[in-house]
């Protein structure tokens, strides 16, 4: 059964498989978590929308039929992701040596952590490819508009995953505010974050040299 625009009975399918996908440990997911236990809850939700505003460039290239075009250039695929590890880098950086400093509940500067989620996220061109041999395989046969299905589609995953990553992230960010007043825990966190800022960067240079 058709909308009009979408396929109806490809949801149930479609909205199991991203709900899976959302729930299972992933670098998003660790950068929520590095987020809220750094810079508390709201940095995290701003957090959160930065990174839906990355998957959200994403899914428009995708719809414009993109995907093929970075698979068969992955040195611009490369260029990105060392460009991401840089930035990651520099971010466990700044995070190690400021860890433990005198610090007010969510003092990190908001924008700051909007940026911070839609860099993180851009900077890893495999998801162009994931959603390019993804979200093609729920079209319904009675699309008149295959793009704008992938549109539609791309959306739902993105709200799914905005959900996912808002209750990661103020989970995380509960987690902070209690351990605000014992600086020796609120150090180890702090680096924590800026493990996880680290493992992420390495993990893009690793794929870069694949």
């Amino acid at each position: 059964m058709s909308s009009g625009y979408i396929d109806v009975g490809v949801l149930p399918a479609f909205l199991g498989a991203v709900v899976v996908l959302m729930v299972v440990p992933g670098p998003d997911m660790a950068f929520m978590v590095a987020t809220g236990l750094r810079d508390g809850r709201r940095a995290a939700a701003r957090a959160a929308f930065g990174i839906t505003a990355g998957v959200s460039v994403y899914v428009v290239l995708t719809a414009l039929g993109l995907g093929a075009l970075l698979a068969a250039m992955p040195q611009v695929g490369d260029v990105i992701r060392l460009c991401g590890a840089v930035y990651l880098g520099c971010l466990a950086w700044t995070t190690w040596r400021s860890a433990g400093a005198p610090v007010a509940v969510d003092a990190a500067p908001q924008p700051r952590a909007f940026r911070r989620g839609f860099l993180v996220n851009l900077s890893n061109p495999k998801i162009l490819l994931f959603f390019t041999a993804f979200l093609p395989q729920f079209l319904g046969d009675a699309a008149a508009n295959p793009a704008l299905q992938l549109l539609l589609l791309g959306l739902l995953l993105q709200v799914t995953g905005l959900v996912v990553d808002l209750v990661t992230g103020q989970l995380a960010g509960a987690v902070r505010e209690r351990v605000l007043e014992r600086p020796r825990v609120r150090t180890a966190f702090e680096r924590l974050a800026a493990t996880v800022y680290g493992a992420l960067a390495a993990a893009l240079v690793a794929d870069s040299l694949r």
